[in-house]
């Protein structure tokens, strides 16, 4: 089990600057605070970065006769957020063979979202690459896409929101998203949290949401009414934000993963990551689908 450091409150730019001939793009590591996994289910979510954890992806003309990623377990992702973005832009990248290579130190399939980091990170470098510019609406839009609708991954919109617009954010998916469904948090109203994770890697996502998906589409009773208790422990915990009420806050963390739990399966492994936060006094659910945990401390502790 590897600990992260504290959450800092302040989000990173986009590094801008070309290195040589290459324009770079930066995502962070993301955790679900409140609400998730109803995000995909029409629900509502808290979610905050992480900028100690980064992905990064550089792009530069190549001389090779077609684009060329470095990371062959990564390219089917980075492809289809290259062509999300040709047609998004109307910009020829077909025309232009490029040279992609990647590094990223957000912890592979452990529920940081490292996967949509990347898919964000190389549609931030095609901007600076190719002079384009699209808000962060558009560029969670387009991640999304790139993973629901070209790799047929089970995902909801959070990840790319969160790791669009950076910061703490609060979004609504109840109804049509638009950029109204975001609302940026202050950080600093955010009780300390430690992020931790299991570093031999949690299920795939997708495979986790799968049944209940299917479940919810059928119009599942028991699913509908889970989802819509984790969407209302978001508004209680924007009232707990408000109020700086931070023992409440810490209890609604504590029921988002009991609700989680009720419905999802819950690998040993990640029992024993929830358990050693709780044995710490601290309040502590999933970040994710599952390999790591944000735990929140007592005042006291």
């Amino acid at each position: 089990m590897t600990a992260g450091a504290r959450a800092k409150t302040e989000p990173a730019s986009i590094d801008r600057e070309a290195i040589g001939a290459e324009s770079t793009g930066r995502a962070f590591a993301r955790v679900g605070l409140l609400g998730n996994p109803s995000d995909a289910y029409r629900g509502k979510a808290i979610a905050a970065s992480v900028f100690e954890l980064e992905a990064r992806v550089c792009v530069a003309d190549s001389d090779d006769a077609a684009t060329r990623v470095d990371d062959a377990r990564a390219a089917p992702l980075v492809l289809a957020a290259l062509g999300r973005f040709a047609r998004a832009t109307g910009i020829a990248v077909d025309r232009r063979p490029l040279r992609i290579r990647l590094a990223t130190a957000i912890p592979f399939q452990v529920g940081l979202a490292g996967s949509s980091a990347i898919a964000i990170a190389t549609l931030r470098a095609l901007e600076r690459h190719f002079g384009a510019s699209l808000s962060p609406f558009a560029l969670s839009e387009l991640a999304l896409a790139v993973e629901v609708d070209d790799l047929g991954v089970a995902a909801g919109p959070m990840d790319r929101a969160i790791q669009a617009y950076e910061g703490a954010l609060r979004m609504d998916f109840s109804s049509e998203r638009t950029e109204a469904a975001y609302g940026r948090i202050d950080a600093a109203s955010l009780p300390p949290c430690v992020v931790a994770w299991d570093v031999r890697g949690g299920a795939p996502s997708g495979g986790v949401h799968a049944g209940v998906r299917d479940r919810w589409r059928r119009g599942d009773a028991r699913v509908v009414a889970t989802m819509a208790a984790l969407a209302a422990l978001v508004d209680e915990g924007l009232d707990a934000l408000d109020a700086g009420d931070a023992a409440r806050f810490r209890s609604l963390v504590d029921a988002n993963f009991a609700l989680r739990a009720s419905l999802f399966p819950i690998s040993p492994r990640d029992r024993a990551l929830v358990e050693v936060g709780r044995r710490e006094g601290a309040a502590t659910k999933l970040c994710g689908s599952g390999g790591a945990v944000v735990a929140f401390p007592a005042a006291d502790t």
